[in-house]
């Protein structure tokens, strides 16, 4: 009875339908035979499975169950199936063809639809291991079936479990060999020989072997072959079977019975053929040269060399030779024309090698003229006589090996042929068998990647339950290292309970019975914790009770219905918390919206308004029902035609716009500040928000203020035509009134019109010297920056107190400093007015016979000038006033204009310091100071240019 027959009738549970499912996908049916069971079953997981029908959909094929009928109602389930080349999409559909239902029941439940879903991934992931194991099984095959050696499996009684397709080149069929005895092809002479070797290896635990032999096909044909012979052997030291790799040796075989007087020859060739065929030695090149060395003395040649052939470049390339010593320092002088030889000026060899016939040099002066190439190149190496062999692989010329000899009409051994022709077969295949080798050993690792990378845990064990292998998703599941693993039976990885320990052996015995079972249990890890799995296990070698156990993790599953039934409550909550702050935001939003302070307002794509707040309204002053639904261009004056213009609704649509404009309102002009932002909504149509703020107040200051800078702009003009006037028209006649009066004071001789005299001139210079300063002052106050340059304040001070010694001795008094290091720092040439000023001022107002003290203070990012006096003092009511335009402190009869240290502050402040003034320490006096910046990279450059 069918998979398909037993699942008919009625709704069957879950877990049996799910052990049906393992149960087909287990089964050695096609893939497709598969498909359609499983269809067929799939109505078995619904309440009325006699009303329903199923189909399966993958990729282009479909699957259906028998009297498919695509009803009224449906449900599905989809998955992607992935593989190297191509995507395949599962779909699996179930319908109900004649069902009614009453008081609108659902025709589905969750746990059906559900179940349908588990279905699909279950199937979507063994669609996927089908394509790796298929794709696997033919890089395995491909692989094999490339290599020169026959490949072949024995199971541990000898029976053949796999041959390489390569066996029917000597008339055997691969299909019909299989489970038949290895002795069974054997020569009869060979098969006591094999037998013992076979029972040796299955008795005791050693290395590989090796063995010729010959293999009988039906037509008794015997083939000589090399065969190399790798016993198995499980961990605990039991034998399994055995690999091995027949190399064809017929022409070897040929060669010792055609050459038995030479049979030391060729039982050293043998050895060293032996070398060739160790699948452990690494480097072959390392064996070449003293064999080629060896059979070059037996053939008593001067020199023997192999050539390989490049059909790609049409070169023939020098692999390996030796030769004489007398010969070799020639070799080496012409090894740039040896090294590599162009097939094309070799026509007649290269020919001859084509129909796989050797070619035969007695003497360089029988070489035909169209072999002049070889002819010349025998003849620089003083050579006489050659024999060249070619080498066929598969039909196809891969080189040549060759003698020569510098004896005309040398005569070479009658096996040399032979000899040669195997010696480079023996190179050929060792190379090409290192190869394979290498190829098998990738295949191994592949497999056992495959097997390690599983995430499903899987186990090798015995009925018994040993465990013989373990991947590592099956460590990890346990908690426990490989070797660990090894050490355990399979009882070991159930908890304790008796129910498990039974649910376990009688898994086992189903296994046995049946060829496979699927079921759920438990199983513990090593920290104590249980596990719910799902267990599939199957019969790996019947004959040795060897099983093969699938375990799947299905803890999460098992908790999932409870926590989608938890999660779902969840989410419940948190959909009740969010419309609850969804409700409280947009009550928040509503009033911030209608109390702003400015107007907001919503227009559409034709810029017509569709909502706007009460601050919008009570700046326009019309009512909100009044004006939704109008165009923002109507409500605007035709003075705002300036700021808007209907050709900027794309630029107010597209990007962010920000203008002036003009309404207005209850016949009242009143300016809006207007800026809009396009709402990007998703599946809405086109809408743009826009803020409107009153500005009518800030622009009526913003035009006060612009009245205002003019006129004090027309204020500086006046004052700069004054300025100018009081330079040139006032600084003339004074000059000339000083001059005049200087020539009378010379003439006079009365002394009371001589004091007259001296009074107008000194008033005269008072004069002229605050045009000048009032002049001078202008000038600064007017320029923002100065141009700065390196100087040392020392040599400034120095230069300053020079200039106004006179002026000081007029008046007895001593300057006194100690400037004694430079000062560098960046500074205006006009600096040196501050301290000229400074020391005037000290001059005039202090005593006769009195001294003035001068002093530099360097500080982290400054200098300090102090200029010390012994005068009457500044009162402190003066002291913030004296700097100022025509404020002077009361000096006795010391007269002055104020602009001097007016003049200073500017000078000092254009430099980016400061001045001040206090009283002196030591006494009677003031003390003047100034803060000037140093001069390093460092320094900030206040604006000063």
């Amino acid at each position: 009875m069918g998979v398909g027959m037993v699942l008919m009738g009625t709704s069957i549970h879950n877990s049996l339908f799910d052990n049906m499912l393992y149960e087909i996908l287990a089964t050695d049916m096609s893939f497709d035979q598969k498909m359609e069971e499983i269809a067929k079953a799939l109505p078995q997981i619904l309440r009325y499975p006699e009303k329903a029908s199923a189909r399966i959909l993958f990729g282009p094929y479909s699957y259906k169950s028998p009297g498919f009928e695509q009803g009224k109602y449906q449900i599905s389930s989809s998955n992607i199936s992935k593989n190297e080349e191509k995507n395949h999409e599962l779909c699996l559909e179930l319908f109900y063809n004649n069902l009614s239902l009453k008081n609108n029941y659902e025709p589905f439940t969750f746990d059906e639809k559900q179940k349908l879903d588990f279905i699909a991934k279950i199937l979507s992931i063994f669609i996927d291991k089908e394509i790796e194991v298929k794709k696997a099984r033919y890089d395995y095959d491909f692989l094999l079936g490339s290599t020169n050696e026959i490949p072949y499996s024995l199971n541990s009684e000898g029976k053949i479990v796999y041959i390489s397709p390569k066996i029917q080149e000597y008339g055997l069929r691969p299909e019909q060999m299989i489970s038949r005895s290895f002795t069974d092809y054997l020569c009869p002479d060979d098969r006591y020989e094999w037998l013992n070797i076979f029972k040796k290896i299955k008795s005791v635990d050693i290395l590989p072997l090796k063995a010729q032999m010959r293999i009988q096909n039906n037509s008794k044909e015997l083939h000589w072959f090399q065969n190399h012979i790798d016993p198995i052997y499980d961990e605990m030291g039991n034998f399994l079977g055995s690999n091995g790799l027949l190399s064809e040796i017929n022409r070897r075989k040929e060669a010792e019975i055609h050459s038995q007087e030479q049979s030391n020859a060729f039982r050293f060739l043998a050895r060293a053929c032996n070398q060739f065929v160790d699948p452990f030695f690494e480097d072959i090149d390392l064996l070449i040269e003293p064999i080629l060395e060896k059979i070059r003395g037996i053939l008593d040649a001067d020199s023997i060399f192999i050539y390989e052939l490049n059909h790609s470049e049409n070169n023939m390339h020098l692999t390996h030779y030796t030769c004489v010593p007398l010969l070799k320092g020639r070799c080496e002088l012409e090894m740039d024309k040896l090294s590599s030889l162009s097939t094309a000026q070799f026509p007649t060899i290269i020919e001859k090698f084509q129909k796989n016939e050797p070619y035969y040099v007695n003497s360089i002066e029988q070489l035909p003229d169209s072999e002049k190439n070889l002819k010349g190149l025998l003849t620089t190496l003083d050579l006489e006589s050659a024999q060249i062999m070619p080498v066929h692989v598969e039909n196809q010329l891969v080189g040549f090996i060759g003698v020569v000899s510098a004896t005309k009409n040398k005569h070479w051994p009658s096996y040399s042929d032979d000899l040669l022709r195997i010696l480079f077969d023996s190179i050929f295949n060792a190379k090409e068998r290192g190869k394979t080798y290498t190829m098998l050993d990738n295949t191994m690792h592949l497999y056992r990647s495959l097997f390690d990378r599983s995430n499903d845990a899987i186990f090798i064990h015995s009925s018994e339950g040993t465990i013989i292998d373990a991947n590592r998703s099956a460590c990890k599941t346990i908690g426990c290292s490989h070797s660990d693993m090894l050490s355990m039976k399979i009882a070991d990885l159930y908890p304790h309970e008796s129910k498990y320990m039974a649910q376990s052996r009688s898994a086992i015995q189903k296994t046995l019975n049946e060829g496979s079972t699927r079921f759920e249990s438990k199983m513990k890890h090593m920290n104590d914790s249980v596990i719910d799995v799902e267990i599939s296990s199957s019969v790996l070698d019947k004959e040795n009770s060897i099983m093969l156990s699938i375990v799947r993790d299905i803890t999460e599953r098992k908790s999932s219905e409870l926590e989608l039934e938890n999660y779902r409550k969840h989410l419940e909550e948190i959909v009740d918390q969010r419309t609850s702050e969804l409700q409280t935001a947009n009550s928040w939003v509503s009033a911030l919206y209608d109390n702003a302070p400015i107007g907001i307002g919503v227009l559409n794509k034709d810029l017509e308004l569709i909502d706007l707040n009460k601050g919008m309204a009570e700046i326009t002053g019309i009512p909100r029902e009044n004006i939704v639904g109008k165009s923002l261009f109507s409500i605007c004056t035709e003075g705002s035609s300036k700021y808007l213009d209907k050709d900027l609704g794309p630029d107010i649509l597209e990007k962010q716009f920000s203008t002036e404009l003009h309404w207005v309102c209850n016949k009242k002009h009143i300016c809006i500040q207007f800026n809009s932002q396009p709402l990007d909504l998703k599946d809405s149509p086109q809408k743009v928000i826009f803020t409107a703020q009153d500005i009518t107040r800030r622009k009526q200051a913003e035009i006060a203020l612009k009245d205002y800078a003019g006129q004090l702009e027309k204020s500086n003009e006046m004052k700069d035509l004054f300025t100018d006037i009081m330079r040139h028209d006032l600084l003339n006649p004074a000059n000339i009134v000083k001059g005049f009066t200087d020539v009378l004071i010379k003439k006079e001789k009365e002394e009371k019109k001589i004091h007259f005299l001296s009074r107008i001139r000194d008033n005269t210079e008072r004069l002229i010297d605050m045009i000048e300063n009032t002049a001078y002052l202008s000038k600064l106050e007017s320029t923002e920056t100065l141009d700065l340059q390196k100087m040392d304040l020392g040599r400034i001070l120095t230069s300053c107190i020079s200039e106004m010694a006179p002026l000081a001795d007029n008046e007895n008094m001593d300057i006194i400093h100690d400037l004694q290091q430079p000062y560098p720092l960046k500074a205006n040439p006009i600096i040196k007015e501050v301290f000229i000023n400074l020391l005037s001022n000290a001059i005039k107002y202090s005593p006769s016979e009195s001294s003035i003290h001068v002093g530099v203070q360097e500080n982290d990012s400054s200098f300090k000038i102090m200029i010390k006096d012994r005068g009457s003092g500044i009162a402190d009511d003066d002291k913030p006033y004296i700097f100022n335009r025509f404020n002077r402190a009361q000096k006795g009869s010391i007269k002055g204009t104020g602009l001097g240290l007016a003049i200073v502050k500017r000078i000092v402040d254009l430099h980016g310091g400061s001045v001040g003034v206090e009283d002196n320490p030591e006494g009677q006096g003031s003390v003047f100071w100034v803060y000037i910046k140093k001069g390093t990279e460092n320094n900030r450059n206040l604006g000063l240019g």
